[in-house]
């Protein structure tokens, strides 16, 4: 029990960490924050395993309590990126790539959707991350 409330702290902290810099980052764009997850991810699970016994386990543990605090982190950045640019050229962009008018109502909806698929790959990506790393210390 005491690798897993190691690793369990560690999350926490680059929880924390991640979420400071996934905001810094996203606020180029969402492609940028999913760039960063496994960065903080490896990180993440290389200090949870040097922390714990179990590699593979105290990555996986500290990715998954880190994953949401850098995923929030993120998403607020790419929010507050969007809301710079703003609804009508977010949808002139978004009309000139698709070819069809796209009104800035449905840009917007099509930016939140992206969003939320982005917020669960940076989370699968850092937790893999960080159980790969878990493991690789451990080796």
């Amino acid at each position: 029990m005491e690798e897993r409330g190691g690793a369990v702290r560690v999350g926490m902290i680059w929880g924390g960490i991640g979420g400071v810099v996934g905001f810094l980052v996203s606020l180029l764009g969402s492609l940028v924050g999913i760039v960063v997850a496994p960065f903080v991810g490896i990180s993440c699970g290389r200090r949870a395993a040097a922390d714990g016994r179990a590699g593979a386990l105290s990555g996986l543990v500290g990715g998954a309590v880190a994953a949401p605090a850098y995923v929030l982190g993120s998403a607020l950045g790419a929010l507050l990126a969007a809301r710079g640019i703003g609804a009508p050229r977010l949808a002139a962009t978004l009309s000139e790539w698709l070819g069809t008018q796209v009104s800035a109502d449905e840009a917007w909806i099509f930016f939140l959707v992206s969003l939320l698929l982005s917020a669960i790959l940076e989370a699968a990506i850092l937790v893999s991350a960080s159980t790969a790393a878990g493991a690789w210390t451990k080796r």
